[in-house]
């Protein structure tokens, strides 16, 4: 045991004293500030005023008058509303009506604009040609036609019109309002207890990170398992420990210390992100946006299913990494584990469209599927505690037999060099007392 323990803390030290190591655990939790904070900053100090010149042929003053009150309702054009929440960073359309008269010739108009246009990139303008409500035609010209917020312009057009429709063909205000009025439908979420909670979007969000964060995390991790046994192999310095050291031991302490690695990093991420969160409600808050709730439970689950996936694949590819003698070899070798991570990518619209089916189900009890799916299903519907213990129990056994197939490959294949071994080769060195 004190030799394990030896190379779990030789395996562990070597790789957190590294640049890479500390860059990346440093940087990536800076770098995922910095995707939450530059998005919210640039927003704030968006925005501002946007004056747009509507070349009107239409005829209708009615609608112009729509369109201006409707980006008011929306708080586009509230001066009030800014002066209350200034941080939001809103674009407000100022909207100037110039008539083109029936005589006038609109194509001459559009030029000058679209000259001035030219030279000035803040002017901007509207085109509403003649055609009446039933026939709207409107364009919008301007340098940059790109921006989200023009999206805002267009549905105030849309609705104005809307508006005018309904209330030229008969009724008032008040039963336009009341026609139009949006249904927003709320998700409850039925729980294994048969409680209810809040449900949405954010489930599936929580779900799919949690998914991806485990699938790079193991594949990472695993791999250098992999690559950590090839280079012993390759600088001949697993001749030395194999004298004083059991391969399985040897195995068993690259496998664990590298795997601390791991877990040092994920806590780090999980500090920064914590802080992180902390910081973004009251950011998003701001903004009219919530931030999913996430049970203490499910971040155990996560751990859990981490620490056990890890062990199962960081096992098969150090396995992996004992039968071949290069890198080159290792790239073709890798490809059956690796695949069985990518599997899961592939089938997770199934899990999250159903993930109480039978097919789900099943998927999520395969040992090499469970650390994703299990982890899919209970971000999602929180599935009976029965079926996520069977999933676990069913990994530890997993782990043990593949342990124990890895181990007797392990201290055969470490010290051979060459050619790969063929099955039957693999056969025979599992036979070996």
């Amino acid at each position: 045991m004190n030799k394990v323990l030896i190379i779990i803390k030789r395996e562990y030290l070597v790789r957190v004293r590294t640049r890479a190591f500390l860059i990346g655990t440093l940087v990536s939790p800076l770098l995922m500030l910095s995707l939450i904070a530059l998005p919210v900053f640039f927003a704030t100090r968006g925005g501002g005023e946007r004056r747009v010149t509507v070349l009107d042929q239409s005829g209708d003053h009615d609608l112009f008058e729509a369109i201006r009150r409707n980006l008011e309702s929306r708080g586009e054009g509230d001066e009030e509303l800014d002066r209350r929440d200034p941080g939001v960073g809103r674009t407000r359309y100022i909207l100037t009506r110039r008539v083109v008269a029936s005589g006038e010739d609109l194509h001459a108009v559009e030029e000058q604009y679209q000259q001035q246009a030219a030279k000035d990139p803040d002017t901007t303008y509207l085109v509403m040609r003649p055609g009446g409500l039933d026939k709207l035609d409107v364009e919008y010209y301007a340098k940059n036609t790109s921006d989200f917020s023009i999206g805002t312009l267009e549905r105030a057009i849309n609705d104005a019109a809307s508006e005018l429709r309904l209330k030229r063909a008969g009724p008032n205000p008040a039963q336009i309002a009341s026609y139009t009025k949006r249904v927003e439908l709320k998700r409850k979420k039925i729980t294994a207890s048969g409680g209810v909670e809040e449900g949405g979007r954010a489930d599936f969000a929580v779900a799919f990170v949690m998914l991806f964060f485990i699938y790079m995390t193991v594949l990472i991790y695993g791999l250098a398992v992999m690559r950590g046994v090839i280079e012993e192999k390759q600088s001949r310095i697993v001749e030395v420990l194999v004298s004083s050291v059991k391969p399985t031991q040897m195995m068993l302490g690259k496998v664990i210390g590298i795997g601390l690695v791991g877990l040092t990093q994920i806590a780090v991420w999980a500090l920064s992100a914590l802080v992180l969160t902390t910081v973004g409600v009251s950011t998003f808050a701001s903004r009219g946006m919530t931030m999913p709730n996430i049970p203490i439970s499910l971040l155990v689950y996560f751990v859990v299913y981490f620490v056990l996936g890890y062990f199962l694949f960081a096992t098969l590819y150090a396995l992996e990494g004992s039968t071949v003698s290069s890198e080159d070899e290792a790239q073709q070798a890798q490809i059956p584990v690796t695949i069985l991570l990518v599997v899961p990518m592939m089938i997770f619209n199934m899990i999250i469209a159903n993930p109480t089916s039978t097919a789900s189900v099943a998927l999520s009890m395969i040992p090499f599927f469970a650390p994703t799916l299990m982890m899919m299903r209970i971000a999602v519907v929180n599935p009976p505690l029965w079926q996520i213990l069977l999933s676990m129990a069913i990994m530890l056994g997993t782990i043990l037999g593949c342990v124990w197939v890895a181990a007797r490959i392990y201290r055969v294949g470490i010290l051979m060099y060459g050619k790969r071994p063929s099955i039957s080769e693999l056969g025979r060195w599992l036979r070996y007392s």
